[in-house]
């Protein structure tokens, strides 16, 4: 008897397992196709604005207002440990056509960074919150913060003290050009609420060539894509673009109205932009002399900074889509491309071929759904942007791997906000 019972007990248990496999084995095909389709609509969305957007090139204006005709503007310059970064940012800065009596910079920092303090000093600046001074001729402030609140915190916190009719972020790692405070100023003035000049990555002359190197060329050519196809086709067709996170300069009102920085926001930029769109207002993209900056140069930054790109897309899919009626360039061009990049795991079922030759089969014949389009996408791209974007591909590919990386982080530490260099 007792044998009998373990037998039954054995059968079940096979069973189960059994049940559980074939189970487990439809779930992975459905997800297969459904996350092959999900991609295709999103590049098949993505072709059409481009395509039509392009040839139009129409550029409509924000809401009518009376803005001071010689705004004051405060340019902040979010930092933590970059030394010499800030030095070259903070100079192209002081280097200016606008005014110098008609803006300021406000360097805003962590008072634990070790670089901090003599970068200040060699600018005639202490390290002291609140700090103020002149420097070839134009006011500099610090702000100094303990919280570790990312670069969020340290923006909200420089602008209490930021004193500009307009606000301004560059980046500590970003060179300005000379007239970026004067074009954008002019944009802002013509209607706009915000404007975002055209920024480009730097590739050194040791990682221009060879395959290992392609994911240095890929930060250039991703910020390309956005500069010859994507700005410009989102102007077009919908009359705004976008924010990328540094070179930007916003309206203080505008940024008022809409509440600041979210410090819930692991991508500041595309938290603002969807929150300003969302309330009607419009971004300008200005191309011409770009702000620089410079590329990661180790594959584990590059991802830990792609991570929290795609965190930072998929938290802000519920705030774009409370105010669908006006943020649908975004969703279509940006979001939806995000949970894209979770297809990841889909790829990864071809590493079950061995246990299941069916699933590798079927994931293949999907593979076709979503690859013909992205090719498709690559050459327009090519076509527009120049064999600069050649190095798409490798960017992709860690953009994937981030998305995989993204889902944990999305249940434990939705809100986290690292820097990319430290």
């Amino acid at each position: 008897m007792p044998g009998q019972i373990m037998l039954t007990f054995r059968q079940y248990i096979e069973s189960v397992h059994l049940a559980l496999h074939v189970s487990s084995e439809r779930a992975a095909m459905a997800y297969a196709a459904g996350s092959a389709i999900t991609v295709s609509v999103a590049l098949l969305v993505e072709l059409v604005i481009i395509y039509h957007g392009l040839p139009r090139g129409r550029q409509r204006v924000g809401r009518a207002f009376n803005p001071p005709q010689r705004p004051l503007v405060s340019v902040i310059v979010p930092t933590y440990g970059d030394g010499n970064r800030l030095l070259r940012a903070v100079s192209s800065l002081l280097s200016q056509d606008y005014p110098k009596e008609l803006y300021e910079v406000v360097i805003a920092g962590e008072a634990d960074d070790p670089l901090l303090p003599n970068a200040l000093r060699s600018l005639g600046l202490r390290a002291e919150d609140g700090f103020a001074g002149l420097v070839s001729g134009v006011r500099v402030r610090v702000s100094l913060g303990t919280s570790h609140g990312g670069k969020p915190a340290a923006l909200n916190r420089a602008l209490n003290i930021a004193s500009g009719d307009v606000i301004g972020v560059l980046d500590s790692d970003d060179v300005a050009p000379a007239d970026a405070i004067s074009r954008a100023v002019a944009a802002l003035l013509s209607g706009y609420s915000a404007a975002q000049l055209q920024r480009e990555v730097e590739v050194p002359e040791w990682a221009r060539r060879g395959l290992l190197r392609a994911y240095v060329r890929g930060q250039s050519a991703e910020m390309k894509l956005y500069n010859k196809v994507l700005a410009p086709a989102l102007m077009g067709f919908a009359g705004t673009s976008m924010i990328i996170g540094s070179g930007y300069f916003v309206w203080r009102w505008a940024l008022d109205e809409v509440g600041g920085w979210s410090p819930y926001a692991p991508t500041e930029d595309i938290d603002l932009t969807v929150r300003l769109m969302a309330s009607g207002l419009r971004i300008a993209f200005l191309p011409g002399p770009p702000v620089v900056e410079e590329p990661l140069t180790s594959i584990r930054a590059v991802i830990r900074q792609k991570e929290r790109w795609v965190r930072g897309a998929l938290l802000a899919t519920y705030t774009a889509l409370r105010g669908i009626r006006r943020t649908w360039p975004l969703i279509l061009i940006l979001i939806m491309p995000a949970w894209g990049y979770l297809m990841t795991p889909w790829l990864a079922l071809l590493a079950l071929a061995a246990l299941s030759p069916q699933l590798a089969e079927w994931t293949l014949e999907w593979s076709a759904v979503w690859l013909i389009p992205a090719t498709a996408y690559y050459f327009l791209a090519l076509r527009r942007g120049g064999k600069a974007l050649r190095p798409l591909p490798a960017i992709v590919a860690l953009y994937m791997l981030a998305g995989v990386l993204a889902l944990p982080k999305l249940a434990v530490r939705r809100y986290e906000w690292r820097g990319s260099r430290t």
